[in-house]
């Protein structure tokens, strides 16, 4: 008598456990934000820090090397599986099937268990200790004031000819940008420090046409970065995928949590970065809010050097700005955001400018 073949080994179903476990997890804590945010700070916390040291001891993007490869070895799977259905041989076609099975459940648990928990904690104004709210033109206004002067003093300091240009290696920034990080993280119970450097992904070139500035992996642990843009991007974006690898899920957050971490480096340049980039998101925030206002501020308020920041960023983006990855990626990213919570999709990344306001009354 043939013995029957199964599907369903105990490996596999160790997984899947792992699978509806993590799913429990995750639907508890759509419903109750205390017990997400405990699952954030603690087991949530070293899942994601025991992926990117494994993955940190790799010196490329594991995540970017498993995309490149994901076409290729999917492509040679289907062909394998076609051949072992044609022949009939269900044992073989089930050896080839159970770990792509297996791959799926680790992906999809890893979210479902680790990261995705972390879009339903308690909303960082909430741990922070400051009150939220929406804002006016006038207060937008009042804080890109602010942002201005401070940028200002740090302006002249990092010039060279005319162009604003940090003046040290990749390594270099990585290092005060992870020092500035590792003093925030220091007196907050919310966020919490582990050593893991950003990777750069080799194919910045044509990331750029996603309007992707950098990306967290959770799958892998690691924070990749886009070398391609303007310097000026570089650290805030750093900063920005490093808040997301600790557990800030949240767009406007982890841009905030950024923005933080770059004004309080030793380093003028990511000082820079964070003051510009916020800067950047007031202005826009303005002009949506006011038009003629926004127009005003813009004239008056702004230094010449800030300007040409600014056309010089709009000049490298022109070639960019008309994409048909950017059009997929944009709506794939907002799609996504909107499923974990974030109604505003896309947009949440501008809603910063409310928390800008909040820490800026808190500061007078």
């Amino acid at each position: 008598m043939e013995k029957k073949v199964k599907l369903f080994t105990p490996i596999l179903i160790i997984f899947i456990g792992i699978f509806v476990l993590s799913s429990g997890v995750y639907t508890v804590c759509i419903f109750s934000s205390a017990f997400a945010e405990w699952w954030a700070r603690y087991p949530s916390h070293y899942f994601r820090a025991c992926l990117a040291y494994l993955t940190n001891l790799i010196p490329f993007s594991v995540a970017e090397m498993m995309l490149l490869l994901i076409l290729p070895l999917l492509a040679v799977y289907v062909l394998v599986a076609f051949k072992y259905i044609r022949e009939n041989n269900l044992k073989k076609y089930y050896a080839c099937l159970r770990p792509l099975l297996i791959i799926i459940l680790i992906l999809v648990s890893s979210f479902l268990g680790v990261f995705g928990p972390c879009y339903y904690r308690n909303p960082l104004d909430v741990n922070m200790g400051f009150e939220r709210n929406n804002v006016t033109a006038e207060e937008l206004k009042d804080t890109a004031l602010c942002v201005i002067e401070e940028l200002d003093d740090i302006d002249v300091k990092i010039r060279n000819d005319g162009s604003t240009v940090y003046q040290c290696d990749y390594p270099t920034l990585v290092d005060d940008i992870k020092k500035s990080f590792h003093d925030f993280c220091a007196d907050k119970s919310y966020i919490r420090w582990y050593n893991s450097n950003p990777k750069l992904v080799s194919l910045s070139p044509l990331m750029t046409y996603t309007h992707i500035s950098g990306v967290y992996s959770f799958f892998t642990g690691e924070a990749n970065i886009n070398y391609n843009y303007p310097p000026f991007v570089l650290p805030y974006t750093i900063a920005h995928e490093m808040s997301h690898q600790r557990g800030i899920a949240r767009e406007d957050e982890a841009n905030f949590v950024a923005f933080l971490v770059c004004i309080n480096s030793d380093n003028n340049y990511v000082r820079y970065s964070g003051l510009f980039n916020m800067l950047e998101y007031l202005l826009s925030a303005l002009k949506k809010a006011d038009a003629a206002e926004y127009k005003s501020f813009v004239n008056n308020r702004l230094s010449d050097r800030t300007k040409n920041e600014l056309r010089a960023y709009s000049v490298f983006f022109e070639k960019y700005t008309e994409s048909a990855a950017a059009t997929v990626a944009g709506t794939v990213n907002n799609a996504y955001l909107e499923s974990q919570g974030q109604s505003a999709g896309s947009a949440s990344y501008g809603l910063v400018v409310d928390l800008a306001v909040a820490y800026y009354k808190q500061k007078t």
